[in-house]
């Protein structure tokens, strides 16, 4: 599995890049968005990657952080959002604001994309919405080692909270606010004492 790519801009046109990286050049689909904000060829460039894999093709995404990277997985994991229709769904705006049309049951966004229907943009919503609240932590941090930590432990968190009965709408005010530096089981303390405020 190619999990990322750190190279070189070699080709770039129409939302499709090819990036060397030590003289391998890899094809990679990105969109809209992405493709505006990286450099000219020539230059370097670090992304996150998902490889599609189908029977008569093989297609590597790629995104420039890890909350898009997520987004963009958990879109493709609803039955009729292809690849290429969640890469459209991510042209819509910033990951931020997706999720919450999602979890604001938006469908008048979401059907905007390419290829998402009415019907498809409900489907999303029924199948994501209560499960989208801990990518909120992705925003932590400046690198991926320290985002991707503190989503495992607020995952942990968010778990705990829901067996507990609290909903996603309440834990999503609060997850901002834990120090991810302690246990866990102080983490779960600190989001409980935030609760009951």
């Amino acid at each position: 599995m190619i999990a990322s790519l750190a190279g070189t801009i070699q080709y770039k046109k129409n939302n499709n890049l090819i990036i060397d990286v030590n003289g391998v050049g890899y094809s990679v689909l990105v969109n809209t968005i992405t493709y505006n904000s990286i450099g000219a060829i020539g230059e370097e460039l670090s992304l996150v990657t998902y490889l599609d894999v189908k029977e008569d093709s093989l297609t590597l995404f790629g995104f420039l952080d890890m909350l898009s990277f997520e987004l963009f997985k958990y879109l493709i994991s609803v039955n009729g959002v292809g690849a290429k229709s969640a890469l459209a769904i991510l042209d819509l705006d910033q990951p931020e604001a997706l999720m919450q049309a999602v979890q604001q049951e938006k469908v008048n966004i979401l059907n905007q994309a390419s290829g998402i229907g009415k019907k498809t943009a409900e489907r999303i919503i029924l199948e994501l919405r209560d499960k989208l609240g801990h990518l909120y932590t992705l925003e932590m941090g400046d690198n991926t080692t320290v985002a991707a930590k503190s989503t495992q432990m607020s995952q942990d968190v968010w778990d705990a909270l829901e067996s507990l009965g609290y909903k996603p709408s309440q834990i999503q005010r609060i997850i901002s606010e834990i120090d991810y530096n302690i246990e866990v089981s102080e983490q779960i303390r600190t989001a409980l004492k935030l609760l009951q405020k």
